[in-house]
């Protein structure tokens, strides 16, 4: 064998493993890609529905049910919504309440909310915003609701404390947050002038 010869196998062998070990880097970070398209694709699903029977609710009972329901039974364990108007018309909703019906702490802390914020708390905080016992440490997404005079947060919590971490992604929560905000300020905007048109009537006879 020549010593070029000698040189061409000796680098065939030092590039075969190097190709290998790149093919296998390549690989697996093609698996890792279609998990995340997976995962979001499953997630985009399960707001696409909510946002769905979001725009489907025709009362404010339909958005009591819609937030209660849907959101609990496709995304987290439980969900409350807040909203800056202290109208008497709802104040028998299980999952949609008047923000000032917190402590003014929490009341205060909600309306300053300018964006979606994921976090781990204590359960006196789980308990205070969504009414439930849970064991420390559990976590909460809050996702502003604003559209036109309308202002609130929506609160959905996990007994995970892993499930809303800070380093989760806000997008579709996001999304979610301005589905809700168009439908609840169509929907109470809707209940508030009827109610006003009740009381109109109840003074005129």
């Amino acid at each position: 064998m020549t010593k070029r010869e000698r040189n061409v196998v000796s680098l065939t062998d030092v590039r075969l493993p190097e190709l290998r070990a790149e093919i296998a880097d390549l690989r697996e970070r093609l698996q890792n890609v279609t998990e995340i398209f997976n995962e979001n694709e499953q997630s985009f699903k399960i707001i696409a529905e909510i946002a769905l029977a979001l725009q489907q609710c025709e009362s404010v009972e339909d958005l009591d049910d819609a937030v209660g329901g849907a959101m609990i039974e496709r995304s987290a364990d439980h969900a409350r919504f807040y909203v800056e108007q202290p109208e008497l018309y709802w104040t028998e909703l299980k999952h949609v309440r008047a923000l000032n019906s917190l402590n003014s702490s929490l009341s205060e802390s909600l309306a300053a909310l300018t964006f979606t914020k994921c976090e781990a708390c204590r359960s006196e905080t789980y308990k205070a915003l969504l009414d439930v016992n849970v064991i420390d440490p559990a976590s909460l997404a809050q996702i502003p609701v604003s559209h036109r005079s309308l202002k609130g947060v929506l609160i959905i919590g996990a007994e995970d404390p892993d499930f809303f971490a800070n380093d989760v992604g806000t997008l579709f929560l996001d999304f979610l947050g301005a589905t809700l905000a168009c439908s609840a300020n169509r929907i109470l905007a809707k209940s508030s002038t009827n109610s006003f048109d009740g009381d109109s009537l109840e003074t005129a006879s």
